[in-house]
């Protein structure tokens, strides 16, 4: 007996396909496609593309006798610590400074994670959306994360992403004596089995890191990095090809200097998302974001770095 559902205002605007797949994560790919090929899934009674965008309010029918498979997170057990340092948060997105040596989405049932705090801080009721990251952090970057709390703020600020509209900013401690500002434009390819990426000349993918030179010593300096394509361990990457890599990588920094960081405690690369800022003309319904700047604070880690050097801590100018 087929199953029908409606839209809701979550859904608004999707491509079909993907509510099906949300609601049914199980079903494999191609017998979905098969049921689409066969006109077998209908919105509003009339057979439907895979990339059909939906609108609130439509009747969607599938060929089978099931009840959707709600994408739910029990955030419980030993292994989930509720606190979170939410930096804003109100209706549409939550905005947090992720502490290093936290998935942003569990793995598997009961992971700690940012969704999972989230969940849990906000008391999350909703089983129609769950709050969804907009972009990506690495396991062990810290910093500024943006989450939306509904499926029209998520369209609106993907978009936003896709368009240029979303500058984000970080801060770096690297090795050596970087020049005072530079742009590195290296196209990157991923190599899955070690989940690293090599710098290449010709093929790849594009990718630009912009970079400024805050503080200096010799051996150790700080910078700002503008990512303006954002690739897997990009900032990582860029750095150690113009000879200046992350104090703390080991996937792509000097095994003998990480070993000395080791030594102080440094157990991951010095990495930090620090600032988001918003478009002057940001579109509805988040145009209250128009031209704001988030900031979050490096984490201990960081700033034992920075102390250790006797740098002040301040705004540093991003």
């Amino acid at each position: 007996m087929p199953f029908k559902f409606k839209i809701d205002n979550h859904q608004q605007g999707r491509r079909l396909d993907k509510v099906l797949r949300g609601k049914w994560p199980n079903l494999p790919l191609g017998a979905l496609m098969k049921y689409f090929r066969k006109r077998q899934i209908l919105v509003n009674g009339s057979p439907a593309n895979y990339n059909d965008k939906v609108i609130a309010g439509q009747e969607i029918q599938v060929p089978w006798d099931d009840s959707p498979v709600k994408k739910t997170i029990t955030p419980q057990g030993p292994s989930v610590r509720v606190h979170l340092d939410i930096i804003y948060a109100d209706s549409n997105i939550c905005i947090i400074n992720k502490p290093w040596n936290l998935l942003t989405q569990p793995a598997k049932r009961n992971d700690d994670s940012v969704i999972a705090r989230i969940i849990k801080e906000l008391g999350w009721r909703d089983n129609s959306f769950l709050p969804t990251p907009v972009h990506r952090l690495d396991r062990n970057t810290s910093g500024i994360l943006v989450v939306a709390l509904n499926g029209e703020a998520l369209r609106v600020l993907n978009e936003a992403w896709r368009n240029g509209k979303v500058r984000k900013k970080y801060l770096a401690l690297v090795s050596g004596n970087p020049k005072d500002k530079g742009t590195v434009k290296v196209a990157l390819v991923k190599d899955t089995s070690k989940n690293m990426v090599t710098p290449v000349k010709s093929g790849g993918l594009n990718a630009e890191t912009r970079y400024r030179t805050i503080k200096g010593n010799g051996d150790v300096a700080l910078v700002s990095l503008e990512l303006l394509t954002g690739r897997p361990h990009q900032a990582r990457a860029h750095m150690a090809y113009v000879g200046n890599p992350i104090i703390g990588d080991r996937k792509y920094g000097d095994q003998k200097i990480n070993q000395k960081w080791i030594q102080k405690g440094i157990k991951r690369p010095l990495l930090h998302a620090r600032t988001i800022t918003f478009d002057e003309n940001f579109p509805a319904p988040l145009e209250y974001l128009s031209g704001r700047t988030f900031n979050a604070p490096p984490p201990d880690d960081f700033l034992s770095v920075l102390r250790e050097r006797g740098w002040h801590i301040y705004n540093w100018g991003v």
